[in-house]
C-alpha cells in the first residue's frame, strides 16, 4: 500500500510541475531540450526512444529514435553530418552496452538527401541514402528521414486546468509536426531476450545527449546537473543521481526508505523490453501507446480517464511504421526556439516550456510500467 501511495505521489508531482510551469521547476520534456547544451543544436537533441516487437514478425525487434523537435518548422529537417546517433543495447542486466548500433550521416546533397551508414561496432551493416530502405547484413533493415511526430496530446485543455473533452472531443496540439527519425529493425536473437535500450548522440566525438525512459533528466535531475547527466552513462546513474531523485521524492512526503526504493526503479535510465513479448507500454514502448490516458487515469484515481485525443497519425503495420511526414503546411509556432545547427542558445519562452512540461507525462507512464512489474515480483 505504501508503494502505491508513493507511486501516486510521484505522478502528482509530475502533474503539479506541469500545471504550475517552469516558475517552480526547471522541467524540459520527454527528452526535448532537457539541458542547456542540447538547446544549442537540435540535430543532436533526442526526442523519444521506442522499442517493440516488429509487427507480424515475432523474431524481430524494431528500435526507433526521434530527434530534431519541430523539424522543418522551427529547426532544420536534417541529421547532423559531423556526429553520430547510437542505439545501445544491454542484454546482461548491468546497464552497460553489449551491442551498439551507430548511424552516421553525410552532408545533404542538392536534393536534400544525406548518405547514411549503420555499424555494429567496427562492422558496417549497411549504407545508403536517407528516405530509402537499407538492407542490413545481419538480416535486418533500416531507414532514416523526416516523419510525422508520433506524440499526441491535448495541451490546450491540459493548460486549462485539465478541462479535457469539451463537447466530448479533444484536439491534438502536436498534429502536423514532424521529427527526424532513425528506424532499425534487427533479428531479436542478435539482441537478446530481456534487454535494456537507450539512445545517445555524439557531437565532436563527445556524448551530447542520451535517453532511455522519458523525462528522467528533465524532471528529477537538478538544473545545474542536466548537461552532466547527458554526458554520463546509465550504469553510473544510481551512484551519481540517486540523491537527486530521492530528494525530489522526499519533498513529496515520502520517507527515506520509500524514496530510495522508488529511486531504484527510476534509475538507471534504461528502457526495458522483453523481445519475446508483443505487449505494449508495460513492455518497451510502441508508437501508438496512449501514455497520456494511462497517466490521467492514474494520477486522478480514474476521475479523468482520457483527454479525448486518440492517435491521429497514420501508423503502418509495415516498415518503417511511422506515419509519413506532414507537408508544407507544417505549422510554424511563434515563440518556439530555433535550435538548429548550433546557432546559439534557445530562447526559453513560456510557450515552449509549457509544451516541454506537458511531455513530461511520458515519464510517469514509464515509471508506472516499471513499478507495476516490480511490485508483482
Amino acid at each position: 500500500m505504501l508503494r502505491r501511495v508513493a507511486t501516486v505521489a510521484t505522478y502528482l508531482f509530475v502533474m503539479l510541475a506541469m500545471i504550475i510551469g517552469v516558475a517552480a521547476l526547471p522541467i524540459g520534456a520527454a527528452d526535448h531540450l532537457d539541458g542547456p547544451l542540447v538547446m544549442t543544436d537540435s540535430m543532436y537533441d533526442i526526442n523519444d526512444v521506442y522499442a517493440f516487437q516488429t509487427p507480424g514478425n515475432a523474431s524481430s525487434t524494431t528500435l526507433i529514435m526521434t530527434v530534431v523537435p519541430l523539424a522543418g518548422a522551427q529547426n532544420p529537417a536534417m541529421f547532423g553530418s559531423g556526429g553520430a546517433y547510437e542505439f545501445k543495447i544491454d542484454n546482461t542486466g548491468d546497464a552497460k552496452e553489449d551491442i551498439t548500433y551507430t548511424a552516421t550521416f553525410g552532408a545533404p546533397n542538392s536534393a536534400g538527401k544525406q548518405s547514411v551508414t549503420l555499424k555494429s561496432g567496427a562492422t558496417t551493416l549497411g549504407a545508403g541514402m536517407t528516405g530509402s530502405t537499407i538492407t542490413l547484413s545481419n538480416g535486418g533493415r533500416m531507414i532514416a528521414g523526416l516523419y510525422d511526430d508520433p506524440f499526441f496530446f491535448d495541451l490546450a485543455a491540459f493548460k486549462n486546468n485539465l478541462q479535457f473533452c469539451p463537447g466530448g472531443v479533444g484536439t491534438n496540439f502536436f498534429k502536423g509536426l514532424n521529427v527526424m527519425a532513425i528506424v532499425v529493425e534487427a533479428p531479436s536473437n542478435a539482441l537478446g531476450g530481456k534487454i535494456g535500450v537507450w539512445a545517445r548522440t555524439l557531437k565532436g566525438g563527445q556524448q551530447f545527449d542520451r535517453m532511455g525512459r522519458p523525462a528522467i533528466n528533465t524532471v528529477f535531475i537538478a538544473n545545474a546537473k542536466k548537461d552532466t547527466f547527458n554526458s554520463t552513462q546509465p550504469a553510473d546513474d544510481p551512484k551519481n543521481y540517486t540523491a537527486d531523485v530521492v530528494g525530489v521524492l522526499k519533498s513529496l512526503g515520502n520517507d527515506d526508505a520509500t524514496a530510495t526504493k522508488l529511486a531504484g526503479v527510476l534509475l538507471p535510465d534504461v528502457l526495458t523490453f522483453d523481445t519475446a513479448s508483443n505487449a505494449g507500454f508495460l513492455n518497451g514502448r510502441q508508437l501508438s501507446d496512449d501514455v497520456i490516458d494511462a497517466e490521467l487515469n492514474l494520477i486522478t484515481g480514474g476521475k479523468v480517464k482520457t483527454d479525448c485525443v486518440a492517435n491521429d497519425s497514420n501508423f503502418s503495420t509495415s516498415f518503417p511504421y511511422l506515419a509519413a511526414a506532414n507537408g508544407a503546411a507544417t505549422p510554424n509556432m511563434p515563440g518556439l526556439p530555433n535550435t538548429g545547427g548550433g546557432a546559439g542558445a534557445a530562447r526559453q519562452t513560456v510557450a515552449w516550456w509549457a509544451i516541454l512540461a506537458a511531455l513530461a507525462c511520458l515519464c510517469a507512464a514509464g515509471v508506472s510500467a516499471t513499478i507495476a512489474i516490480r511490485s508483482r515480483k
